[in-house]
């Protein structure tokens, strides 16, 4: 059964004793196998012409051209996790279900043999063969038989015979074993028997139950009692087929002794955790074996090389969506960085520039380049590798709020800029602009929430802004607070170009502003261009003059009212009907005694006003706005 050219050698020796060859013979035997994992882990994710795939190939291939420029044979013994070289174990891997030491050491094999000669194509063949055996059901992966059926020129395999006999001959038992069969005598086990059979009296007789049998129908303590009707179905219950975790010769899974009060639905999810906890998906396995290269290996070419392997798998993996695995590539690079630590300077920079780029402009375009195809997103993980990312994902963050239209999606994603940007307003203030109205009024809304009046000062720059329902929102939002910025930015927006924002804006401002705020809006209330304002706008700039209850805005209210022209000017008398708004929102004794005078002076629609004022004041009523 086993094909090699030469006999068997493959033994374990003390390190000590080996001489200065067999250690070089070690050291690239070190070498290949890793590699040699590396390509079988990367072709079970990919096809063989993926550039992945071929730069594994091709630097495998290069280390046996390597190798046999010196050595004509490349010997490997198998062990049950690792491969040894020279009697040294050259590679390790004790998780069974990728090891590939165990894959071939299940089937009997003891050593493998690589002769001069070896190319590309067909080391590319072996590693196939690899990964279709692997991927065949239990019964049906036997590395030893697909070797000896491919029957490669240059790779050679030794697999006793026994062994296989030996296996066959437990497997025999352990049947035997499990149908409680006396075993043949001797004499006869080797001997061919004729057996007949006669299918019509299959439904003649009767069965004869043993005393055992008859217990499965008897009462038992602890148990409801068994009425004859029931028994049968009861007992047929009791020898119902084994469950598939029975039949496959692994412990039944958790779930098949989990308490019994688990309804189906919560069966379901444990078999599926302990599934997934089991299973060692292959992205998994080629992202350790990769990491573990750059972790193991002297060489830092090929350190570069693995970690750049490492860093276009990431692109193609956001570019099919899975950001579970995108987050875990960058999770295992930062654990190669902290492992490593100060004792390989020069690998550890190789890592951190690694780390750049898998957080850096790439990454992100490849994330935009999937959404953009309308394809299908797993948002909670998405937003799980954004959290590793950091800040610099929040513009996109923003993007897709304002495009996307699931609330619950919107919810998870306007949290995730909360909490990303939460310490810098700034940052999150940066977020809102005019194309995303529905992000700006929650930044609004983010800003106004922030503790110690953080975010207030930020809302300064929606002044700049051109949507008037944002601007609304910014006037609205500081129109209940009463701190000085919050008054400041309103004092802004009596300078918009929008009429009904700069009399919203009047409207909200707080009267205890600070006496050189109060004195720069009388002067600009006393500019010839303010009257040109519309009554309203003027009629609230005044109001909130009065509001301020200052002597400075009691003497520029009395002396308006108190202005009139020779001949008539609607103008004018637009001015002294806002004094007179302002005067009411005074409510002042000495505001009550302007009116009083206006109330006597020229002008009909004046002293009407006056008059109405007057009596609203006296009846305590709210003036009209």
């Amino acid at each position: 059964m086993g094909t090699i050219r030469s006999g068997p050698s493959a033994h374990r020796h003390e390190a000590g004793d080996l001489v200065h060859s067999d250690k070089q013979i070690v050291r690239k035997a070190e070498d290949i196998l890793m590699c040699m994992a590396n390509a079988a882990s990367a072709l079970k994710l990919f096809r063989s012409d993926h550039p992945t795939v071929k730069n594994f190939v091709d630097s495998l291939s290069g280390k046996f051209d390597d190798f046999f420029k010196t050595y004509a044979r490349l010997e490997v013994g198998v062990e049950e996790y690792s491969f040894t070289c020279a009697g040294q174990v050259v590679y390790t891997d004790e998780t069974t279900i990728k090891s590939l030491p165990f894959f071939f050491f299940k089937d009997g094999t003891q050593i493998l043999y690589f002769y001069r000669g070896l190319g590309r194509q067909e080391l590319l063949d072996f590693l196939e063969l690899i990964k279709e055996v692997s991927q065949k059901p239990g019964g049906d992966n036997d590395i030893v038989a697909a070797l000896w059926v491919s029957d490669f020129s240059n790779i050679q395999y030794y697999a006793p015979d026994e062994f296989l006999e030996n296996q066959i001959l437990a497997e025999k038992r352990e049947t035997l074993a499990d149908r409680d069969l006396p075993e043949l005598p001797s004499d006869l086990a080797h001997e061919t028997l004729e057996v007949k059979v006669d299918l019509a009296k299959f439904s003649q007789g009767r069965i004869e139950l043993k005393p055992e049998d008859m217990e499965k129908f008897q009462w038992r303590p602890g148990a409801e009692e068994v009425s004859p009707e029931t028994a049968p179905a009861e007992a047929q219950a009791e020898v119902s087929p084994s469950s598939p975790d029975d039949s496959s010769g692994l412990s039944p899974s958790p779930a098949a002794t989990a308490d019994p009060n688990l309804n189906e639905s919560e069966v379901r999810d444990l078999d599926a955790m302990v599934h997934a906890n089991r299973v060692l998906w292959p992205e998994e396995e080629f992202v350790n074996l990769t990491a573990e290269v750059v972790y193991l290996e002297a060489d830092l070419a090929i350190c570069a090389a693995s970690l750049d392997v490492l860093s276009e798998f990431q692109l193609e993996q956001l570019r099919q969506g899975q950001f579970s695995t995108a987050t875990m590539i960058i999770g295992k690079v930062r654990d190669l960085l902290s492992h490593i630590g100060k004792e390989s300077p020069q690998k550890t920079a190789l890592i951190e520039a690694c780390l750049q780029k898998l957080v850096g402009r790439k990454t992100l375009e490849a994330v935009e380049s999937l959404l953009s195809t309308n394809a299908s997103v797993d948002w909670t993980a998405l937003l799980e590798f954004f959290k590793l990312l950091g800040p610099m994902t929040l513009p996109m963050s923003a993007g897709f709020y304002e495009a996307q239209r699931d609330p619950g999606i919107r919810t998870s994603i306007l949290e995730f800029i909360k909490t990303t940007g939460g310490d810098d307003p700034g940052r999150i203030a940066r977020l809102a602009n005019d194309s995303r109205p529905s992000l700006s009024l929650e930044v609004i809304r983010i800003l106004t929430d922030l503790p110690d009046l953080k975010g207030i000062s930020h809302l300064s720059a929606f002044l700049m802004f051109k949507s008037r329902d944002i601007k609304l929102e910014v006037i609205h939002a500081l129109g209940g607070r009463r701190d000085e910025m919050s008054n400041k930015i309103l004092m802004g927006f009596l300078k918009d170009p929008d009429e009904e924002l700069r009399i919203q804006a009047a409207m909200k401002l707080n009267p205890t502003e600070e006496k050189s705020r109060i004195v720069h809006l009388i002067h600009e209330a006393s500019d010839p261009g303010f009257r040109k304002k519309s009554p309203k706008e003027k009629q609230a700039i005044l109001s909130f003059l009065g509001r301020t209850r200052s002597a400075e805005a009691l003497a520029f209210l009395v002396g308006v009212l108190g202005r009139t022209t020779l001949w008539p000017s609607a103008k004018n008398t637009e001015m002294r009907l806002a004094a007179v708004a302002g005067l009411e929102s005074m409510g002042t004794a000495e505001a009550s005694a302007a009116l009083e005078e206006g109330a006597r002076g020229r002008g009909r629609k004046v002293r009407e006003a006056c008059a109405q004022a007057l009596a609203r004041t006296l009846k305590g009523s709210a003036p009209i706005s």
